[in-house]
């Protein structure tokens, strides 16, 4: 647990951001990652990684807390120069643009007033997050709740027709099978006495 508050301390944002269906960002960041970095290899043998800032680019992998530490130089060399750290910022600030802040969620703004305020301290209720919602987004938010309980039902629905058209369909294809089955063992039945008639001669 103290590993995961480090990890989470240690981050530079908690916040969530919203990236855009049509928005390229993780191809461009790819690109710009694989002109500085190399792929590591046998990344899935490994559960637990970790960088230090003073040794960029190096990666230490170990399967489990007790596991042997393998470090891998992630950096590409040119001229058996490593990649630079300003390399890597340049990069980066010349591939990448800022990501736009996230859409605000009135459901959930909702969700926080109705259900959350009220078991928070006094001390923390003016925090804006747990403000109440205005008409609008109050609207808003209905209109949120009612679209995706509409969206369910209707998956719902499809799922349950595909099981209904399945098992629709294998019933036949079933019995059909087994009238085969049996007439095939009655065929093998009915040769028995002849062949036992035979060795009597």
């Amino acid at each position: 647990m103290d590993q995961l508050l480090e990890v989470v301390n240690a981050a530079s944002s908690l916040a969530l951001v919203h990236v855009p269906k049509e928005n390229s960002v993780m191809k461009v960041f790819r690109t710009a990652v694989q002109e500085a970095y190399k792929d590591m290899k046998s990344v899935q043998s490994y559960q637990i990684f970790g960088m230090a800032t003073d040794n960029p680019g190096v990666v230490s992998c170990r399967a489990g807390p007790d596991g042997e530490v393998v470090t891998q130089d992630l950096r590409r060399t040119s001229d058996s120069i490593p990649t630079s750290d300003e390399k890597v910022r340049d990069l980066f600030e010349s591939h990448l643009d800022p990501l736009q802040p996230p859409l605000p969620s009135f459901e959930k703004k909702q969700q926080m007033f109705n259900k959350v305020r009220m078991y928070v301290p006094d001390e923390f209720r003016s925090d804006p997050m747990y403000d109440a919602p205005n008409d609008e987004e109050e609207q808003k938010a209905n209109e949120a709740k009612k679209a995706r309980r509409k969206a369910s039902a209707k998956k719902k629905k499809v799922a349950s027709t595909a099981a209904e058209a399945k098992e629709t369909t294998s019933a036949p294809a079933g019995g059909e099978a087994g009238e085969q089955e049996s007439e095939v063992a009655g065929a093998k039945h009915a040769k028995q006495p002849r062949k036992r008639a035979r060795k009597e001669k």
